[in-house]
């Protein structure tokens, strides 16, 4: 799930996107992947 969200994120905003917004707020990116997970399995 974690490489789909990544993905998720890089296709609606731009290319490492997913990885720079885990590595600036990883809180929000944490609550966000858990609620993706929760909504798409």
């Amino acid at each position: 799930m974690y490489e789909l969200f990544i993905e998720l994120l890089d296709q609606l905003y731009w290319n490492g996107y997913g990885v720079e917004f885990q590595e600036t707020n990883l809180d929000a990116f944490n609550r966000q992947l858990a609620e993706f997970s929760n909504n798409n399995y």
